[in-house]
């Protein structure tokens, strides 16, 4: 599956999903170093019933990597890691699961049980267990330790696993410094042009910070900040160039261009990055400032094999269901993301559902039928 959508609505807990993910990668990338022993973990339990306060939050990704697939996961409050593991077995027909290690804390004993492989890792095992501190995961531990046997389920992690909280708080300087490098900026361009933004060319410099470009509209308060942080370093300056009137070349500043196009242009470099390199990328409210038709280019790019070479995925929420069209996205793309009575919130697929036809989701979605929607109600005005 190389795309996966999430509806809901407002409030429904699609943005929390994303979140976890992004907190779910933080962790395990730099629970091990940068943490100190005592100190508490950054995490927000379900506070809307008393039964789930005290209980940790448990996280599980199950990916493909190279050559196997893994299964891995951990409990953990802000005091501890409760539990922690790591399946693993190669991604072929006829293959049995392993388990690499567990880890389960036993409060009456206050120490830490292990089930580790002595056949699949390889090591100083000891001592990894010994360096792993009760608010740190073994994983991170490990790796940092140059544990060999789990190098590969934290690159994907680290590296492959991409989480971007909105399209709209994507800068512009991952494409601009892109466009610097050889190729890339005819890589840009093009998808750009295909989007039907009419910019023919792009310029990136490098300039000293002066406050004079900043927007007017900015506070005085803000400005300050901003010409105390960035005094003496240099950023990126973008320039796009259209075809005037009289077929000259017009350049705009960035700022200059539409809302729309400074997303595009925001997204194009990340998103040619994902394609490129076989990347997951999770991001929330993927229509923010975008046409239907261009989401929806956006999101055919992971479904052609011309493409998508490399087998990149991606899975976003939105509230723009247009997107789904038939022969575009399978009844197993499709989730929805409902909150119940008791504010909780739960993700299931469209397959669940008798459907025969995608294409008259779009309708049965509004009306509700699997959820997933805002509860409108007359508004009763306070009385004057």
């Amino acid at each position: 599956m190389r795309s996966a959508c999430v509806f809901g609505a407002n409030a429904s807990g699609k943005s929390n999903l994303v979140r976890a993910f992004g907190f779910f990668a933080n962790f395990v990338v730099s629970s091990a170093k940068d943490t100190q022993e005592g100190e508490e973990i950054d995490i927000s339990p379900f506070k809307l019933d008393e039964s789930w306060t005290e209980q940790p939050t448990l996280f599980e990704v199950v990916f493909i990597h190279r050559d196997a697939l893994y299964q891995y996961g951990f409990a953990i409050d802000q005091r501890r890691v409760w539990g922690e593991w790591l399946f693993a077995r190669p991604n072929a027909r006829d293959t049995r699961t392993r388990i690499l290690f567990q880890r389960e804390y036993d409060p009456s004993e206050s120490v830490y049980l292990w089930n580790m492989s002595k056949t699949h890792v390889k090591g100083e095992k000891e001592t990894w267990k010994r360096s792993t501190r009760d608010n740190a995961l073994f994983l991170s531990t490990a790796v940092q330790l140059k544990a060999e046997t789990f190098k590969e389920p934290f690159e994907w992690i680290q590296k492959y696993l991409r989480v971007v909280d909105s399209p709209e708080r994507l800068s512009p300087s991952f494409t601009a410094q892109q466009c610097r490098e050889e190729g890339w900026k005819d890589e840009v361009l093009s998808l750009l042009q295909a989007a039907d933004i009419k910019i023919k060319d792009i310029a990136v410099d490098l300039k000293e910070f002066d406050s004079a470009d900043l927007p007017t509209n900015i506070p005085s308060k803000q400005i300050r900040e901003l010409e105390k942080d960035l005094k003496g370093k240099k950023l990126f300056s973008i320039r796009t160039f259209h075809q005037g009137a009289n077929a000259t070349d017009v350049a705009l500043e960035f700022r200059e261009e539409s809302d729309g196009s400074q997303v595009l242009f925001s997204i194009a470099g990340p998103w040619l990055d994902v394609l490129k390199n076989g990347y997951t990328l999770i991001i929330d409210e993927l229509h923010n400032s975008l046409h239907p038709h261009i989401l929806r280019f956006l999101v055919g790019l992971f479904h052609d094999q011309t493409v998508n070479t490399k087998n990149a995925q991606l899975i976003f929420t939105s509230h723009e269901t247009s997107v789904i069209n038939k022969g575009f996205m399978h009844q197993d793309q499709i989730w929805f993301m409902d909150r119940g009575e008791d504010e909780s919130s739960r993700l299931v697929p469209l397959s669940d559902y008798k459907v025969r036809d995608v294409s008259a989701f779009q309708k049965a979605y509004l009306d509700g039928r699997y959820g997933a929607v805002p509860n409108v109600r007359a508004y009763a005005g306070a009385e004057s």
